[in-house]
């Protein structure tokens, strides 16, 4: 029930999130079929449970290949990738001021539906890779 409680209040403050931010304006440099192709590198890349691939492209020392085993065992619970659904973008910024664009991809699997973001800085640098129920 925990569980339950706890992915209906993710689910509402993502679609809050990207209700909220559905004027933002991305920043000149974001590409966004770039990005998109970028992001889903990602998680095709999770999807086969390479997960020193994912970590590789993350290309940051403090992340590793155990930084993605635990969104490979959610991604096993949903069976087979299907196709990539609705895709979004939101710009943001680091707390010292550097631009990033989220993307806010869905994936279809046979059991269901994750939300994978991936975001990156201007040079194409990954600035987070997360996924959500």
């Amino acid at each position: 029930m925990k569980k339950i409680i706890s992915l209906l209040g993710c689910c509402f403050i993502a679609i809050s999130t990207l209700t909220a931010c559905g004027n933002n304006n991305l920043p000149a440099w974001a590409d966004t079929d770039v990005l998109t192709q970028k992001a889903q590198t990602m998680i095709d890349t999770l999807n086969a449970f390479d997960y020193d691939g994912v970590a590789e492209i993350y290309n940051n020392p403090t992340v590793d290949a155990s930084t993605f085993e635990a969104s490979g065992e959610i991604i096993e619970t949903y069976g087979t990738f299907e196709s990539y659904g609705d895709v979004s973008y939101v710009a943001d910024k680091t707390d010292d001021g550097i631009e990033f664009v989220r993307v806010i991809q869905i994936a279809n699997y046979e059991k269901g539906k994750l939300t994978f973001t991936a975001s990156f800085f201007e040079d194409n640098s990954v600035a987070g890779f997360r996924l959500a129920e």
